[in-house]
């Protein structure tokens, strides 16, 4: 993906394997940030790296270029879907020039769809119930669950998102209400169900291995010149 991508974006300077080690980097301060990710990473994969750089560098800065695999869960691609990336492209024609036309289109300021997943999408959108359409979560409540399935303490998820710890049992049970769950288990279970959360968020701590490689996220700016390259 990366060595695809650097054809078209010569300034390709950061690449990490993890949505945390992106966020440790030096990134510029000004410019427009290109993004390539896939849904791998063990800290919450696409979603959360488009939450936390969307936060910490603006919305309006960030395009996010998502290369996913054709056998994504149907729930987990419309998740990624509602989260509006700019654009979305098979792993498996990364090869077959898909990708690169999909960074053209991005570096002209337009958003991309790969027909296949597009295709799938619009069918995964017009069989899903109405009742279940309704139940979207904000954000911000996606990121609660992912921080409770990664088997943060409520008093680690106060420090984390700099709040009350009384706060966030209140925006828990607010999304037991909205979700239906009746405990936490019933609220990661319905997590997986609904695209939310992947198997490796459940306390992806503790499965990680040291030196394990779980995907890569790319960031090319492009007002600045040189690369990186792993």
């Amino acid at each position: 993906m990366r060595d695809t991508a650097a054809l078209l974006l010569p300034q390709l300077q950061f690449s990490a394997s993890s949505t945390a080690e992106l966020l440790a980097l030096p990134l510029p301060e000004t410019g427009k940030l290109l993004v390539l990710c896939d849904d791998d990473s063990p800290d919450g994969g696409a979603a959360e790296l488009m939450t936390q750089l969307r936060e910490r560098h603006g919305a309006k800065r960030c395009r996010f270029l998502l290369c996913l695999d054709t056998a994504i869960g149907g729930e987990r691609l419309v998740r990624l879907w509602r989260l509006r990336p700019d654009g979305i492209s098979c792993r498996e024609s990364c090869g077959s020039g898909r990708l690169l036309q999909c960074v053209a289109v991005l570096l002209r300021n337009g958003r991309y769809e790969d027909p296949q997943l597009s295709d799938r999408i619009r069918q995964l959108l017009a069989n899903t119930p109405l009742q279940e359409e309704a139940v979207v979560l904000s954000v911000k409540e996606e990121q609660l669950v992912r921080l409770v399935a990664g088997g943060r303490s409520t008093r680690e998820i106060a420090s984390q998102l700099q709040v009350r710890t009384d706060t966030v049992r209140r925006r828990l049970s607010a999304l037991y209400g909205k979700t239906g769950a009746r405990s936490q288990g019933g609220l990661l279970v319905w997590g997986l169900e609904h695209g939310v959360l992947r198997q490796p968020d459940l306390a992806c701590g503790l499965h990680q291995r040291p030196g394990q490689d779980h995907g890569a996220a790319a960031v090319g700016n492009r007002h600045r010149s040189g690369a990186i390259h792993r």
